[in-house]
């Protein structure tokens, strides 16, 4: 599968988002079965409501808008600290 975009794993910045409301759920650590399974790190889920994919939808004007936004979504960061748009995955 490779790393073309040099993407740093243990600095993703996209939550996880689901439609239930679950408190236990907002913060968690992930990855912690071992080398397999990459670094543990802090992560956590947001309600669909409250993700900026669907601020996005409300705040757009047309496609155009729609798609330039969400282009511009910061989802990562590289290894040498450089941010992973949406539009470049």
């Amino acid at each position: 599968w490779g790393n073309a975009l040099d993407i740093d794993i243990r600095r993703v910045a996209w939550r996880r988002v689901m439609d239930m409301n679950d408190r236990a759920l907002r913060s968690i650590v992930c990855s912690l079965g071992g080398v397999a399974n990459g670094f543990p790190r802090e992560a956590g889920f947001d309600i669909t409501v409250a993700s900026e994919v669907m601020a996005i939808l409300c705040l757009a004007n047309d496609l155009d808008d729609l798609e330039k936004r969400l282009g511009d979504i910061i989802v990562a960061y590289r290894r040498d600290r450089t941010p992973v748009y949406c539009r470049d995955i």
